[in-house]
């Protein structure tokens, strides 16, 4: 017991290696995945960001007046405040008129080459927009849809068919 004592007392302080270990920097986007499956008739959607967001938003489009958003969730953030994980399954409703905020949509897969996708990361507190991408085939589009946010980053792909 005094030999645990002794070995207690000439242990060396934890000191932090890190002035400020929660990242109070904005989110950025890292990356973006957006996948549809035809068969299992859903869309998935998956962004991962440096440092802690309060979520963010998918918005899909073909036009100013048929668009949609949808709210992405973290499902996986750092507990050091690091980074963070937004993702959203939606299901494709065969009738447009069924389609749900945030559960389903009425874009179909074989729609993709012909909409225009946007992300957008907000801070920590979900007060504002800290980052955003678009792509695909108008990215101007968000500027005429009232509702949307007004993103002009675009996220560089290296194929044309509409995706990241």
């Amino acid at each position: 017991m005094i030999l645990w004592l002794l070995a207690c007392g000439n242990t060396e302080p934890l000191t932090p290696h890190d002035d400020n270990p929660f990242h109070g920097d904005p989110p950025s986007i890292e990356s973006i995945s957006a996948d549809c499956d035809p068969e299992a008739g859903e869309w998935e959607f998956e962004v991962t960001t440096q440092n802690w967001t309060g979520g963010g938003w998918v918005w899909m489009g073909v036009t100013a007046n048929n668009a949609e958003g949808h709210r992405l969730r973290s499902v996986k953030a750092a507990a050091d405040g690091s980074s963070d994980r937004l993702f959203l399954q939606l299901d494709i409703e065969p009738d447009w008129r069924d389609a749900t905020r945030s559960k389903s949509t009425r874009y179909l897969c074989s729609d993709r080459a012909d909409m225009t996708f946007m992300v957008t990361a907000y801070d920590p507190r979900g007060d504002r927009v800290e980052d955003c991408r678009t792509w695909g085939s108008n990215p101007n589009l968000w500027t005429e849809v009232d509702s949307a946010y007004d993103c002009s980053t675009l996220w560089e792909t290296d194929d044309d068919t509409a995706s990241p």
